[in-house]
């Protein structure tokens, strides 16, 4: 048998293969009983199936063409799937269509052979479930048979039910309540109502209410309450995001408002909804596939205002780190409903230490080793924070004390400002950096470093990734002001040739002990053979092994893979020393230095029958040239630089001398200004001053003797200072 309206797209097929009937027929009134077997093999609508392939027994009394015209089983029995129901047909006629009542009851049926029969839009969600119990069944199929067709209304009671999810076994029981729900032609779940909902687990127990008013601008109710194992209740959902969990979950939550859509909810219906009440958790555990740290020893209280919530007491362990956090989780509720939502924590967190190279780890590490470090921001998480951390590690790296104000948007993060103590000293910086490009990191940091011990400091970041100078070396106190720029790489390497730094410094106290490029200038001069005789050698190595100093400055660049340090004098117990020079990232070196070769002579106290002696920087100079590797410096005599600092000083002095003749006789005054300098005035010829600054060409004054060129020792060194100007005075 074959029911179509074109109207709706209605249609049922069936078809029986043992039907028997009998009936009575008169003028007033057909009477039909009819007993078999009933198929049906297809209901559907204009949406799709609404009931397939389901079969019954059936014992019918029927009546029809009465005077009202209508048609009805009076009464009607029906088991179907195991389920016995007791049934009546009413189809009367409405103008120019037919209204259909169709009602079925049953008492203490079969709770899973109930579900199967239900519609599949009803029944396919609850397929990886397996359920028993007992519940009261009543079902009412009314509405016009032409236009969009009847609907389907389902009420249900449930006693002592238990659902087991059939993948982990998971089972609720003692489950009971009250269940209906409304189902148009279009198949699609239209009125749910769940009232004095209990189940009960394992882990714990889970109450609620819910009422669903209809599809478009429906109004809805909610209320749940749990307390529950979180193991239980997110595994029974089939969650599988989770590799771990365990722990209570605790909820008072309460959900009112008017739903634009129940079918298709969009995150901006939520704002029609008010949310409220709590959530706690309590010991929770909890590992997420694909991240690679475990959340333990959860503890949290959570206050629902709407889309947002606020935390206090946040407690928990992110491998193996303490974390302390309260504050507002903004957009939590459709950061857990949807995807690609944004979670906002804007919060005041506190740990007692932080691990960052366990955080960083990308796999586990050997033991005694460290692994591979990776680093990627979610898309989802927005972060607002104000830090506090008695104690930040990373690898040697130990800062203590640490505060500021970590951002995260849009996966870059900010930290501005920081401070924190390290190495004996404290810092204040600010440091950006840029992980939204899948392949390169930028990152920028500017600090100011005040009181640092260098031994420490050199020790903590593991001597930098050199040896040239490690804290075995150098030891002081250090304040500097560092301005970094260099791109990271997704496992935290620095892009070397990209690196730029300025670091403006000051080492006080100062001592540089068994540095063996240093040690080494003493095993040059031993084998110079004209330098050699006249320096204890012997005694110059020992003093070079443990230089220290008041005090040095520079500013010292980072850029095209090299470090570059400008000219600076040190002033040390050895000696006052010169240098400049470049040291490579693959340790080749091109260091300049130069000394008085008196230094070298020096013995005893700096004083003689007048008082102390006071050095006025003249006397020869030794230049050299420092070159090759780090590991193999070789040595050269450095003419150029002795070139170049006997033409500075030259410079220098010329100035000098040109600033005394302006400033005590007048001389290089603009021609104006001449009737106003003292004696101009009429009267005796004064002398003229003429200098010769020893590169004019005049004819008129005698050449001078050309110097004679230096031999011996002398050859080696430079006399220091500039060529002498000569002054003659003419009447």
């Amino acid at each position: 048998v074959r029911y179509r309206d074109a109207g709706n797209a209605l249609e049922v097929l069936t078809h029986s293969d043992e039907l028997a009937l009998r009936g009575r027929f008169t003028d007033a009134l057909n009477e039909l009983a009819l007993e078999g077997d009933l198929h049906l093999t297809h209901w559907t609508g204009a949406d799709g199936p609404v009931l397939t392939d389901r079969d019954a027994q059936v014992r019918l009394q029927l009546a029809f063409g009465g005077e009202d015209g209508a048609f009805r089983i009076t009464e009607g029995e029906v088991l179907s799937g195991g389920v016995p129901l007791a049934l009546t047909l009413e189809v009367l006629p409405e103008g120019d269509a037919d209204r259909l009542d169709l009602r079925a009851n049953g008492l203490g049926l079969d709770l899973g052979r109930v579900v199967a029969l239900l519609p599949d839009a009803v029944r396919k969600p609850l397929a990886s479930y397996g359920m028993d119990g007992e519940a009261d069944l009543a079902l009412h199929y009314h509405g016009l048979v032409q236009g969009e067709g009847p609907m389907l209304s389902v009420g249900m009671q449930v006693r002592e039910g238990r659902m087991k999810e059939r993948s982990t076994g998971i089972t609720f029981d003692h489950i009971g309540g009250d269940i209906s729900f409304d189902l148009p032609p279009s198949g699609k779940l239209e009125r749910l109502v769940v009232k004095g909902l209990t189940a009960r687990s394992t882990g714990g127990s889970v109450q609620g209410d819910l009422e669903l008013a209809g599809l478009k601008n429906a109004p809805l109710t909610l209320a749940l309450n749990s307390d529950i194992g979180l193991a239980d209740l997110l595994r029974f959902a089939r969650v599988d995001t989770l590799e771990q969990v365990e722990g209570r979950l605790l909820t008072d939550i309460r959900v009112k408002g008017r739903l634009r859509d129940a079918s298709a909810i969009r995150v901006a219906d939520l704002k029609a909804l008010t949310i409220g009440g709590t959530v706690a958790f309590r010991s929770a555990s909890l590992k997420l596939k694909g991240v690679r740290h475990r959340v333990t020893g959860l503890d949290a209280d959570l206050r629902l205002n709407g889309n947002d919530a606020n935390v206090t007491g946040l407690r928990a362990e992110l491998g193996g780190n303490t974390l302390e956090l309260e504050g507002d989780l903004k957009g939590l509720v459709p950061y857990l409903l949807f995807q690609d939502q944004q979670l906002t924590i804007v919060a005041h967190g506190r740990s007692p230490r932080i691990d960052l190279a366990t955080l960083l780890q990308e796999g586990e590490a050997q033991h005694g080793t460290t692994g591979a470090y990776a680093l990627t921001f979610p898309r989802s998480l927005a972060l607002d924070l104000q830090a506090e951390v008695e104690e930040l590690v990373m690898e040697e790296f130990l800062a203590t004390d640490v505060h500021g104000r970590v951002q995260l948007r849009d996966r870059v993060l900010t930290a501005k400002p920081v401070t924190f103590n390290t190495a004996s000293g404290a810092v204040l910086a600010s440091l950006t950096l840029d992980t939204r490009s899948p392949d390169s990191y930028p990152l920028a940091i500017d600090a100011s470093i005040e009181g640092i011990a260098m031994e420490q400091l050199f020790a903590e970041f593991q001597e930098f990734g050199q040896d040239f100078i490690t804290s075995r070396h150098l030891r002081g106190v250090t304040r500097a002001q560092v301005d970094l720029d260099a791109p990271l790489t997704p496992d935290l390497t620095l892009d070397l040739d990209r690196l730029t730094c300025t670091l403006d410094l000051r080492i006080d106290n100062g001592h540089l002990t068994g540095h063996q490029p240093l040690i080494d200038v003493a095993e040059h001069l031993q084998r110079n053979k004209l330098v050699s005789p006249f320096v204890d050698t012997d005694q110059l190595r020992r003093e070079l092994a443990d230089v220290s100093f008041a005090s040095l400055e520079n500013r010292i660049e980072i850029r095209d893979r090299k470090v570059i340090i400008p000219a600076m004098t040190v002033h040390s117990s050895v000696m006052d020393i010169n240098l400049s020079g470049e040291h490579g990232f693959d340790d080749r070196i091109d260091h300049h230095l130069d000394f008085r070769l008196a230094d070298l002579f020096r013995k005893g106290k700096a004083d003689d029958d007048f008082g102390p002696v006071v050095d006025d920087g003249t006397g020869m100079r030794i230049f050299l040239h420092m070159y090759g590797t780090a590991a193999d410096p070789q040595f050269a005599n450095d003419g150029a630089m002795a070139a170049a600092r006997r033409k500075a000083q030259f410079d220098q002095e010329k100035q000098e001398l040109k600033s005394i003749l302006k400033n005590e006789l007048g001389l290089f005054t603009p021609k104006d200004r001449k009737d106003d300098l003292p004696g101009n005035e009429e009267g005796p010829t004064t002398p003229t001053i003429q200098v010769d600054w020893g590169d004019a060409d005049s004819t008129d004054l005698a050449t001078p003797e050309r110097p004679r060129k230096k031999k011996g020792l002398f050859r080696l060194f430079e006399e220091e200072g500039a060529p002498q100007e000569t002054i003659q005075v003419l009447d």
